[in-house]
């Protein structure tokens, strides 16, 4: 009985956890939560209704992700990034990525293509309406998600993780911030992702290596041009 009643406790208290770093890391993708704005823990704690444990995990892991600093006796803030911020995550992003592709061009089962591609097949039944930058920011991610998962390297994919947010957050500040590629991407998106499903399904590591060293390079092209001077 003693066993059960901590392992109770244990995991609700991660359950919090978990939804404290999700309503956070929302917040600040979304930018709701300016960069360098300082997150009191007590504040954070009494606003959301829990205790100071869940807050601390998840200001530990957002830390972790890179959208949150964690500065000795200041306490946490909203991370800020620069140009030379930016060009190390991309930088990064770029040679996991093309790990990403070879892989899963080995590795990828008829499950995994079947997932990735169901990404673009749901995202061409959206409406116009639909297809908002939060929206397609999420379909983005999770597209990219879904081929580091059928690469089957389990470390390769952790190392995503930490990343991903990252790159979540200038997807959206970017594409709030210009029209015109927001318009050009939305109308194009499918095309530019069908392009990898079909290249997993061939098998063509040497192609996969091409498009997505592209692919990562366009990103990094629109993404950088807001960071200048930074």
């Amino acid at each position: 009985m003693v066993e059960s009643s901590l392992g109770l406790g244990i995991a609700t208290r991660r359950v919090l956890a978990d939804v404290v770093t999700d309503d956070l890391r929302d917040a600040i993708i979304a930018h709701e939560l300016e960069p360098g704005r300082r997150l009191a823990e007590d504040d954070l704690a009494n606003q959301m209704g829990v205790s100071r444990g869940p807050v601390r995990e998840a200001l530990a892991r957002l830390e972790r992700e890179g959208l949150v600093v964690i500065e000795r006796h200041k306490g946490a803030r909203i991370a800020s990034w620069g140009r030379s911020d930016v060009e190390e995550i991309f930088s990064l992003r770029l040679i996991l990525e093309q790990l990403a592709i070879e892989w899963a061009c080995r590795n990828a089962t008829a499950a995994d293509i079947e997932a990735i591609e169901g990404i673009v097949k749901e995202f061409r039944n959206l409406t116009d309406k639909q297809r908002t930058v939060k929206i397609v920011s999420q379909f983005d991610l999770d597209f990219h998600s879904a081929i580091f998962s059928a690469a089957h390297h389990d470390r390769l994919e952790r190392a995503w993780e930490i990343l991903r947010s990252q790159i979540h957050s200038f997807l959206i500040y970017t594409w709030n911030r210009d029209d015109s590629i927001n318009r050009s991407l939305m109308s194009s998106w499918d095309r530019d992702h069908q392009i990898f499903v079909d290249i997993i399904k061939k098998r063509d590591v040497e192609m996969g290596l091409k498009e997505i060293k592209a692919h990562v390079e366009r990103g990094f092209t629109r993404v950088s041009k807001h960071f200048i001077g930074q």
